[in-house]
């Protein structure tokens, strides 16, 4: 019997397979090429023509900020990266998945989730709160440990929670996350530097130069088009100029954060000063950004060794694990 992990993210889904020794067997931007009703491309085909599209066929994203925002694309996607692993429609219906949901996601968000599986033949899916996942793929053990307190930010979604082995103490998501900072990137390049630059190109940017270090330094020729003139136009982009973009969301998150530390209970909140914050998402491979966090909420952080896959790592932990999935999994109608 197939055992399935599933992180929908926003940016990127991530599949594990847990019932052989093979881990990690997808990884693809959750995006879809569509022109009308028809279907163009999937995942990373789908993600390469952005920008580069006729009139008539749009890119969509039918997971945004954690919420199933486009059911039939979120559908043709899943089945889509199914295949692509090699699970047939058939053994789909005796699969055990489990699927990660957003922290506290309200009653339609999870809603959404529950018709996605309902619709890929999910039968024997569990839903379980995306911290519990981060915990787990940071290497810690909830029914052993001291109260764990995460904070993972991916592309749509961040989720800041205190968990234990008793369920979740504290904690909330959010709609902020590396999108974010490629769209201020974007509006930033063009007021300050006179370019108009695509989606992908505002990634790069983030990704290749994008820093929290004091004295950033680097610099990246972005390709675009003139403000001024409409035509094609480079400018050379340095590492300091796009470190507010980050900055400013990352000091919106620790807002957050240190709101849901003020509601910890004095033991808990001793045990999570002692132990530290545990961090992951796939922008926290941004250089300086872990330190900064940790910096700013003055205790020591660990950064989980690949932490854009720490949600779906954590997963295959969980599906393997039957008294973990009846402790922190539950089955939506």
């Amino acid at each position: 019997m197939w055992k399935l992990a599933i992180d929908l993210g926003s940016s990127m889904t991530k599949i594990y397979r847990a019932d052989t020794s093979s881990g990690i067997v997808l990884a693809e931007p959750s995006c879809v090429a569509v022109s009308g009703e028809e279907i163009k491309a999937i995942g990373k085909e789908a993600k390469n023509l952005i920008g580069k599209t006729a009139e008539l066929t749009n890119i969509i994203y039918p997971v945004y900020e954690g919420e199933i925002v486009d059911l039939r694309l979120a559908v043709a996607m899943l089945k889509e990266f199914f295949s692509r692993i090699g699970v047939k429609p058939s053994a789909l219906r005796r699969a055990q998945t489990l699927i990660g949901v957003p922290c506290g996601a309200s009653q339609s968000v999870l809603a959404g989730y529950a018709s996605l599986a309902e619709e890929c033949g999910l039968y024997k899916a569990v839903f379980v709160e995306q911290p519990y996942l981060e915990a787990a793929g940071a290497g810690v053990s909830l029914r052993e440990a001291d109260p764990v307190f995460c904070i993972d930010i991916g592309g749509g979604v961040t989720n800041v929670a205190v968990v234990s082995a008793d369920g979740l103490i504290a904690g909330l998501s959010m709609n902020i996350g590396g999108n974010n900072m490629d769209h201020t990137i974007r509006a930033r390049v063009e007021r300050v530097n006179g370019l108009h630059i695509g989606a992908l190109t505002a990634e790069r940017l983030k990704t290749e130069i994008g820093s929290l270090q004091q004295n950033a330094r680097g610099a990246f020729v972005a390709e675009g088009s003139s403000v001024d003139t409409l035509r094609p136009a480079s400018t050379s982009v340095q590492a300091c100029e796009i470190t507010d973009c980050i900055r400013m969301y990352v000091d919106k998150i620790l807002e957050y954060a240190s709101a849901v530390l003020r509601k910890l209970p004095a033991e808990v909140a001793a045990t999570v000063n002692r132990n530290g914050v545990f961090l992951s998402g796939g922008v926290m491979k941004i250089p300086g950004l872990p330190q900064y966090i940790g910096a700013r909420l003055e205790m020591r952080y660990h950064l989980c060794e690949e932490p854009q896959y720490a949600t779906v790592l954590g997963g295959g932990t969980l599906v393997r694990d039957k008294a973990a999935l009846i402790q922190y999994g539950k089955e939506l109608d």
